[in-house]
């Protein structure tokens, strides 16, 4: 089924419990609805549309490239003034409330889609603190940790956006290196640590489809068989490595990339983690 919540749409799942997937529009909505029914039940082709010629609609629309950065809230290559005011105010709310050391921060960044070329609607604005890891005292070993669950829990608790779109905050080692080609904006020198490169980016990659369409195919068959959860952390795990690898070899349009924002703008990446919560609930509950 299908619910309308504001300005977006949710799939859900039978119960009108489970959330299977987000959208920006109805009839995107109603795509993943109709892809799900594929791939539970054969229908007639006429009634439902070709699975895909589902992937190459959503493909060419949920993934884009654009010429400028995004016109909500850049000028040009300027960020505007109260975004980026109330992006620092942010950051330093969140700072205060993982109990990180102002010392320790040494910077607040702009990164992703956002700061680059390849936003869209949905796309999240990704605010990253730039810390150094050695400054914050106690259990050094476990702090990668630390700073991953205050990301998480942040998310689960609060619900804040910028001009539309989510804000996503996380903690950086300033160690850390910077994805190749990819924009990274400082907020509070108000300048770019390295502008952006626009490219000739090729969206409707069939590779890109066709491991798509194989990764769908798997999440919606190990949710049909009640799989173990052990079998979708497993795959979250692959999803990662596959991500980082590409990302780190052939920068942010690397197909492994891609192949991983897609499934998550299509809402499988949800979709997966709302499985593995209510197994973890099933198991633990009495």
């Amino acid at each position: 089924m299908i619910k309308a919540v504001g300005d977006k749409f949710y799939v859900m799942d039978s119960t009108g419990k489970k959330v299977l997937g987000k959208h920006s529009s109805k009839k995107k909505a109603v795509a993943q609805l109709q892809a799900i029914e594929i791939s539970k039940h054969e229908r007639n082709e006429s009634r439902i549309i070709k699975f895909s010629d589902f992937l190459r609609e959503e493909l060419t629309s949920t993934l884009q490239y654009h010429q400028d950065l995004n016109p909500t809230i850049w000028d040009g290559f300027e960020l505007k003034d109260d975004v980026r005011n109330k992006l620092i105010e942010i950051g330093r709310t969140w700072v205060t409330w993982a109990n990180i050391p102002v010392e320790a921060v040494k910077d607040m960044i702009l990164v992703g889609g956002n700061a680059n070329y390849n936003y869209t609607p949905q796309s999240d604005i990704d605010l990253h603190i730039l810390v150094d890891v050695d400054a914050i005292p106690n259990c050094p070993e476990f702090i990668d940790d630390y700073l991953k669950d205050k990301k998480q829990l942040w998310s689960l608790t609060h619900d804040i956006k910028i001009l539309g779109h989510d804000v996503e905050i996380y903690a950086q080692d300033m160690n850390d290196g910077f994805t190749k080609d990819q924009g990274v904006f400082s907020l509070t020198d108000n300048n770019w640590i390295a502008e952006p490169v626009n490219q000739e980016i090729n969206l409707d990659n069939p590779h890109i489809l066709k491991k798509v369409q194989e990764y769908i195919e798997k999440i919606d068959s190990l949710i049909a068989s009640n799989a173990e959860e052990e079998s979708f952390q497993k795959l979250k795990e692959k999803f990662k490595d596959m991500r980082s690898t590409d990302i780190k070899k052939y920068g942010e349009f690397s197909h492994g990339n891609l192949i991983f924002k897609e499934l998550r703008n299509l809402g499988y990446l949800d979709k997966m983690n709302n499985y593995i919560k209510t197994k973890q609930d099933e198991r633990l509950s009495l």
